[in-house]
């Protein structure tokens, strides 16, 4: 036997209609009378603490950025190396590692694999334009290598120096 659910929302017009005086919502809500809400304290207390957040946000906005004078943060690393040949790939990145370290020890140079490709970049630059500029001395000093020189986004170390 197969049940018949009319839910109460199909008969509230059925109900409404029957009685003439009833005030429906949207005639309370345009008619311009006033309405009282009455809050929990619990509620109330949850509703002034984000208020308070919300206003100490606004102003640590007003604030200038502190960046860590030590530790990692979003910057720039010149790439001069990649290479995905399992049998060469390793090597090659080492050996331009060590030169590349040899001409210019003020940058540090970094040696990673990310499955299937080794890639060597250098430096630790908090701007593109310092990147840009180590990538031009870079290209200078290594002509052959400046086909694959280029700035790339990573997390970079920052020293208090």
């Amino acid at each position: 036997m197969r049940s018949i659910f009319l839910p109460i929302c199909a008969l509230l017009p059925l109900i409404a209609s029957a009685d003439d005086n009833v005030v429906t919502i949207v005639d309370h809500i345009t008619a311009g009378s006033s309405t009282v809400v009455e809050l929990p304290d619990a509620l109330k207390a949850r509703l002034e603490k984000d208020l308070e957040q919300a206003a100490e946000e606004e102003q640590r906005e007003d604030l200038p950025t502190v960046r860590p004078a030590n530790g990692r943060m979003a910057g720039y690393r010149v790439q001069v190396f990649s290479d995905n040949n399992p049998r060469t790939a390793k090597a090659e990145a080492g050996s331009k590692q060590r030169g590349i370290a040899a001409r210019f020890p003020q940058y540090q140079t970094y040696v990673s694999y990310t499955s299937p490709y080794w890639r060597l970049k250098v430096g630790d630059f908090r701007t593109q334009q310092e990147a840009n500029a180590a990538a031009e001395e870079l290209r200078k000093a290594f002509p052959a290598y400046s086909k694959e020189i280029r700035v790339v986004r990573d997390r970079v170390n920052i020293s208090g120096n």
